[in-house]
């Protein structure tokens, strides 16, 4: 349980070096921090702890949505075989 603090921790505490160089100006991106920030202005402003909340939300469910895509896709080629054949075919005649 200490590991998952100490990451908690260093993930937020980089979200927050990214949220002060983004704000300052000494960093100009395209991203979904800067999208936040502008979307986000005063009045309707979120608090930097409920930006970073939601940028770790976002990892998160990124990571579990990646992983049961991937098994899903595993699991349904094991059981089609003939899907797994076709693709196997296709796959040969690209390279």
């Amino acid at each position: 349980m200490e590991m998952l603090k100490q990451a908690r921790r260093h993930l937020l505490k980089t979200f927050r070096e990214i949220i002060d160089r983004q704000r300052s100006g000494k960093e100009a991106s395209e991203d979904s921090v800067q999208s936040m920030l502008e979307r986000y202005s005063l009045p309707q402003r979120l608090s930097d702890a409920e930006l970073m909340d939601y940028l770790l939300a976002m990892i998160i469910s990124r990571e579990i949505t990646t992983a049961a895509v991937m098994m899903s896709s595993v699991k349904f080629l094991d059981e089609k075989r003939e899907v797994h054949d076709k693709l196997r075919v296709s796959k040969s005649c690209l390279v």
